[in-house]
């Protein structure tokens, strides 16, 4: 039955670990669920896993291919309204609830488990009311919903509003109040916790569902509970990368596959879909005269690329646009960069530092929200000011980084930044390194949750 499950994690008969990782969709197939897919093989390896989702496109189920976990999924993918209409309407959340009642195996598989990890995303947290008490509930917020409460994914990509901000509150007002009252539904179940992927994350789940923040909790340290067993705040699970995934020298697979990119000129390279919460209007602004062009992978709208490629050219930066990479090719084209740069707003983590650390390519950062805690104290790349739009090239936060990309071009500054990277990521930003966070909070759960 769930819920027997000793402190240590293992459960009452002495098998392993028995977790529920819940994601509702992995359509997107970003960042947040590469990162997941990535952890899953060492969590198959440590716990008995079982997946359950709404949404596992082919692309996913490649990528999952070997994975030691199991599946669950409706028989026809699912495909969450979106929309104006949708989101007035929270629609959304309704058809989520709706469809988790209907995932074969899923009532036999929470009856058999001793804890549910569940990752945001939407439609993730309406499964909550098919977890009956006594099984602890961990809910990684790797980040709140943005675009319910930042206005970062409302504006065009050169930093535009879309459409007036009071429109913008009516459209996401249903929705918000749902994600909240979902939240608070969690929080009030003993042996729950909720966690952010960095100190920057945990903060926003503090001011969005107003909740108290301890910004001194470690990676994978409980929160504070009440009598009951109730967490009083969020803590914090870092991501991490799976090295050989990113070897420091290039593999066979790197050097066969056909370069995405064959440049005329030097280039450094940025990673997310197109639009102004990644900051790609400003990276470009940031090359003016510096003889450096734009690698962008992650595609975008076709208005926003015709838009940018001609902010590029009347700047003279050159400026190639790509798609999403398989891993062997976008591995060539960041090791072949001078620099990864982003210029995101609010991101709440930050892969991309953490891969181009571990391959040895700089990283030059906008020093805030989750890159801060990402790169404070690795000795390797820079954390810059974000200049204002318009900057000229002799104001104090361009010229820094100007003087950055000079730095990443300097052979010795290089191999220095490459020795420090690499041992930054391997001390903490690891699968094992996670997965021991992770468990520990896990047991927390478990504990409280009987």
């Amino acid at each position: 039955m769930a819920g027997h499950a000793t402190v240590d994690g293992e459960s009452a008969s002495g098998e392993r670990l028995r977790v529920l990782v819940v994601r509702a969709s992995f359509a997107s197939l970003g960042g947040a669920e590469r990162e997941l897919l990535t952890v899953l093989r060492d969590w198959g390896q440590r716990w008995e896993v079982t997946v359950a989702t709404l949404s596992l496109p082919k692309a996913a189920r490649d990528l999952a291919a070997g994975l030691k976990v199991k599946w669950l999924k409706p028989e026809v993918t699912l495909e969450l309204p979106s929309g104006g209409t949708a989101e007035i309407t929270a629609k959304a959340s309704k058809v989520a609830s709706k469809a988790w009642k209907s995932v074969p195996g899923l009532a036999e598989a929470i009856a058999n488990v001793d804890v549910a990890h569940i990752s945001v995303c939407r439609g993730s947290l309406e499964i909550l009311p098919l977890l009956p008490s006594g099984i602890g509930v961990h809910y990684h917020c790797l980040e709140p919903p943005r675009w319910l409460y930042e206005d970062v994914l409302q504006r065009k990509i050169d930093g535009r509003h879309k459409r007036p901000h009071w429109v913008t509150k009516l459209l996401f007002r249903s929705q918000k109040k749902a994600d909240q009252r979902l939240v608070k539904q969690l929080l009030e179940r003993k042996g729950s916790a909720i966690s952010g992927n960095s100190h920057y994350t945990q903060a926003n789940i503090g001011k969005f569902y107003d909740l108290h923040v301890d910004s001194s909790l470690t990676n994978g340290e409980p929160p504070a509970r009440d009598a009951t067993g109730r967490a009083l705040g969020p803590s914090v699970v870092v991501p991490s990368i799976d090295l050989a995934d990113w070897p420091e020298v290039a593999d066979t697979a790197e050097t066969a596959t056909e370069s995405p990119l064959t440049p005329d000129s030097p280039y450094v390279v940025t990673v997310g879909r197109l639009g102004w919460v990644k900051g790609a209007w400003e990276t470009v602004h940031s090359l003016a005269g510096t003889g450096l062009g734009l690698a962008q992978v992650g595609g975008g709208d076709d208005g926003d690329k015709a838009r940018l490629r001609a902010e590029a050219q009347r700047l003279g930066v050159p400026f190639w646009v790509m798609p999403r990479l398989e891993q062997a090719a976008l591995r060539k084209l960041v090791r072949g960069a001078v620099a990864m740069v982003s210029h995101a707003h609010g991101e709440p983590f930050g892969l991309t530092p953490i891969e181009a650390m571990a391959v040895g390519v700089p990283a030059l950062f906008v020093d805030e929200g989750g890159f801060h805690y990402t790169m404070t104290g690795a000795g390797s790349g820079r954390l810059l000011p974000r200049p204002p739009l318009g900057a000229a090239s002799d104001h104090p936060d361009m010229a820094a980084w100007h003087q950055a990309y000079d730095q990443a071009q300097d052979a010795e500054i290089r191999r220095d930044w490459a020795v420090a990277g690499r041992n930054h990521v391997e001390g903490g930003f690891t699968p094992e390194v996670q997965a021991r966070a992770l468990e520990r909070l896990l047991r927390d759960c478990i504990k409280h949750a009987v």
